[in-house]
């Protein structure tokens, strides 16, 4: 039997590099048909063509810059995101402060790994504010999404817990997060996370073990925190994002819920809490509106501090200028402190959308009271800031 020449085998390896998914296929069964080359021969050259494409790289620019290798099995993603802020604090005992601050400075780094399924998250920020570190790592996890209904997640990332902490820093409504939000939620912790889609995504769900120290740091005890959230999507789609900066053409609204045992890592004298929230969201037509209800029950107190939340905002002209407002309030018991006021906070804000999110502008006023946690003290607050995101 003649040999068939490696030349043969170089002319086929370079036609299936330059066809794209089902032509290869096509050459490689008719090629097979006619015994022009083998199984083995297509599967070696297959696998020299994959490792090309590789070493080959995709550069772009889509809301940030992107490198992406040919094959696909390596991306990277890299932004920025600038909140440049300035605010002026009025407070009822005659103080009065007002500064020019970078809020935030993010890094982030993302995308996938080997596989498009294992995802992959680094950011770093900086700020200006007054005895913060001056660089610290805000997120660091991997996400194997093995399955739709079945994914895993490790690292340092926000506490499934809290709606506001869910909500994307550069998609805020106002200016930053409630007070509900600043006393009572979770931010960032370190563990690991079960979670995934499931009813054709009407239901989402989360599990969870952390540290319960806070971000960056160890746990030092044999005690951790537990929780559970869980989204159904009762119309349209969910996503953790306030304002209908697209207006949808149909109402979207959720509900979500989440429970949280700590066993005294991230309470007050180590004493255990549990902690439940719950939420909904609706959006459409450029309105949208969010209603919670957060609350921690310290059992060694026999306690329980609640709060409360409703938030709404409009595009008075769609995808451009939104008006929107909150008002919250934090009822004080002592299950998170001692001898701690009661809490108040009414907002009122503008934004406008220069380009979405990539760059707008947010102004919002503030009446708040005993937010420093001293009775009958209250606050006139203004902010503004700019956010760049690219």
């Amino acid at each position: 039997m003649k040999k068939r020449p490696w030349s043969l085998a170089v002319i086929i390896g370079l036609g299936l590099f330059f066809c794209r998914g089902g032509r290869a296929d096509e050459a490689d069964e008719v090629l097979l048909e006619k015994g022009v080359i083998t199984v083995e021969d297509v599967e070696r050259i297959r696998t020299e063509v994959d490792v090309e494409k590789d070493s080959e790289a995709e550069v772009g620019y889509r809301k940030g810059v992107y490198v992406r290798t040919q094959g696909g099995k390596h991306e990277l993603h890299i932004q920025f995101l600038m909140q440049p802020q300035f605010e002026n604090l009025d407070v009822d005992d005659g103080e009065s402060e007002s500064s020019f601050r970078i809020k935030r400075a993010q890094l982030r780094l993302f995308g996938h790994v080997l596989d498009p399924r294992l995802k992959y998250r680094m950011m770093i920020q900086g700020n200006t504010k007054a005895g913060a570190d001056d660089i610290d790592l805000r997120d660091l996890w991997v996400d194997w999404q093995w399955k739709e209904a079945f994914q895993v997640k490790a690292g340092q990332f926000f506490v499934f817990f809290d709606y506001e902490d869910l909500a994307p820093t550069w998609a805020l409504q106002l200016v930053d997060r409630s007070i509900i939000n600043s006393q009572l939620g979770f931010e960032r912790d370190i563990g690991v996370q079960v979670h995934g889609h499931l009813l054709s995504d009407r239901l989402q769900y989360y599990l969870y073990t952390m540290n319960g120290e806070g971000r960056n740091e160890l746990n030092n005890r044999n005690d951790l925190i537990y929780g559970a959230r869980v989204d159904i999507h009762l119309l349209g789609t969910h996503q953790y994002m306030l304002p209908d900066l697209k207006p949808s053409d149909e109402p979207h609204l959720a509900w979500g819920s989440a429970f949280l045992h700590d066993t005294g890592n991230a309470s007050v004298d180590t004493n255990r809490l549990n902690r439940f929230t719950t939420d909904l969201v609706f959006r459409y037509k450029g309105f949208s509106a969010l209603g919670l209800l957060n609350w921690a029950r310290n059992e060694d107190r026999d306690a329980t501090d609640f709060g409360y939340l409703g938030q709404a905002g409009y595009f008075i002209v769609p995808e451009r200028f939104e008006v929107a407002g909150r008002w919250a309030k934090i009822e004080r018991n002592d299950a998170l402190g001692d001898e701690l006021a009661d809490t108040r906070e009414a907002t009122i804000g503008l934004n406008y959308y220069f380009n979405g999110h990539q760059v707008k502008l947010q102004v919002d006023y503030s009446w708040l009271q005993n937010a420093k946690s001293k009775a009958g003290q209250g606050e006139d607050r203004v902010r503004m800031q700019v956010q760049l995101f690219f």
